[in-house]
């Protein structure tokens, strides 16, 4: 079965293996400080040939899913930015520096993520280089293979842009280039990011290369544009972009709700292999309240309070549980909690692009079309279509509140969703330890101690 081979895959293609081990021991800012190792396979090796080509751009996919920044695990982007903002509680017996909104320079959990996402990105660029200068794959599956990694790139750089601001933007794998490198505008990488999902979307096919979705095609690539053209307030081609999704007949929003977040839904853009046939999801593992731990976290009040007991989200998505007498609401979106055969990580669905096409109309003040999109989702999820007479800010008001109730605990949306409509600071209400600096995380300090270049860190920290 399929699901097998990225496990199998992790462990058994040396040569990749040994090309991404090089490619992290020489990862962007000197994040690791140990020497080269004398062995070195040669890298045009793994690019003659089409299978140990395709390994190792599998190996990226593998890092989305494993790696401690867009991992779906507790020390991913969705897990945390749900706790930072207002999504989740935090019940566990230890301290949570999200939840307390207390993320400083020195904390841990931002070199974590810079970190790895760094180390992530890395190997991308040395695919790239690699590939585009093989002469021995075919031209076509060559382009639909770099349409893949530089989506992969894409996705790393604009989740470290909303999260950073400035950042540091490379496509090298040149060692000493990294470790002296400087900020590149916010605005400027969002347009490298854009040049390089324009490039996909020219290469890339709506066809799978796989049953299962586990592939990028260009949909995703769609998607992250329609994502880019809004952090870019290029509303007119957001709407375009996300619009493409929509009318796309490879998907369609499920009629029963208990199958969105279920393999094999019509929904479903792209989603993630598990490391084995019947492992859980990160999902499952840690939103499951069987006891409290060290992570353990229930639904804010402030989520749960948003819907209305007509809404099937409520009824399918939360469950209440009771634990040492006090009462839970458990975040209940991937359900198996063993021999799981029918649940992957849903990375990407359709319902995104209908947030983002609503969104990207509301702010051309089409309101009318903006307001039928967003009517388009609470109908499937058994809520009365919003009145057509709202103005502008009471619609972003809805908008808000019904994507926290649609992506609660995805991707870091409701985050990312504050900042685009201008409301992050409305955290403050409801969060004692809010600051006017939190719309952006800091650079951690161990790499401005390594890299000067990267002065001064984001305002605040």
């Amino acid at each position: 079965m399929k699901n097998t081979y990225f496990l199998k895959l992790k462990h058994s293609i040396v040569l990749f293996c040994s090309i991404s081990i090089l490619m992290t021991i020489q990862a962007c800012e000197s994040i690791v400080d140990i020497d080269l190792p004398d062995n070195r396979i040669n890298q045009e090796d793994v690019f003659k040939d089409l299978s140990t080509t395709k390994s190792s751009l599998t190996n990226l996919y593998i890092k989305v899913r494993d790696t401690p920044f867009l991992s779906k695990a507790n020390t991913g982007v969705s897990f945390s930015l749900s706790l930072f903002t207002d999504e989740t509680t935090h019940i566990g017996n230890a301290p949570n520096s999200f939840y307390l909104n207390n993320i400083t320079a020195s904390s841990n959990e931002m070199a974590l993520w810079w970190n790895n996402a760094y180390q992530d990105i890395y190997p991308i660029n040395a695919f790239i280089i690699g590939l585009s200068k093989s002469h021995h794959i075919q031209e076509q599956t060559k382009k639909q293979l770099l349409g893949e990694a530089y989506t992969l790139r894409a996705l790393y750089y604009q989740n470290l842009v909303q999260l950073f601001g400035d950042i540091p933007y490379t496509t090298s794998i040149d060692y000493t280039d990294n470790t002296r490198i400087k900020k590149t505008s916010y605005q400027e990488v969002l347009l490298l990011i854009e040049k390089d999902l324009l490039f996909a979307y020219e290469n890339l096919s709506y066809t799978y290369r796989d049953s299962q979705r586990f592939y990028i095609n260009k949909s995703v690539a769609e998607l992250l544009l329609s994502n880019n053209y809004l952090l870019q307030r290029k509303y007119d081609k957001a709407e375009l972009f996300s619009k493409a999704v929509i009318d796309n007949p490879n998907y369609k929003l499920e009629d029963d709700i208990n199958k969105v977040f279920k393999n094999g839904a019509k929904s479903t853009l792209w989603q993630l292999s598990p490391n084995l046939n019947t492992a859980i999801t990160p999902e499952a593992a840690i939103y499951q309240i069987k006891t409290i731990g060290i992570n353990t976290v229930s639904a804010s009040k402030e989520l749960v309070d948003l819907f209305s007991l007509s809404d099937l989200r409520y009824h399918h998505w939360l469950l209440k549980v009771t634990l040492n007498d006090q009462e839970f609401h458990q975040i209940n979106k991937y359900k198996n909690t063993a021999n799981n055969t029918d649940e992957f990580s849903i990375f990407f669905r359709l319902e995104e692009a209908y947030f983002n096409l609503s969104i990207s109309l509301a702010l051309q003040d089409k309101l009318p079309q903006a307001i039928e999109n967003l009517n388009i989702i609470r109908q499937k999820r058994g809520l009365n279509s919003l009145n057509s007479s709202l103005d502008k800010d009471s619609f972003i008001k809805q908008y808000l509140e019904e994507s926290s109730r649609e992506f609660f605990t995805e991707n870091g949306k409701r985050f990312f969703d504050l900042k685009l409509t201008q409301k992050i600071q409305d955290l403050s209400k409801i969060k004692p330890n809010w600051k006017s600096n939190y719309n952006l995380f800091p650079i951690p300090e161990k790499q401005l101690q390594m890299n000067k270049n990267l002065l001064p860190n984001n305002i605040g920290y």
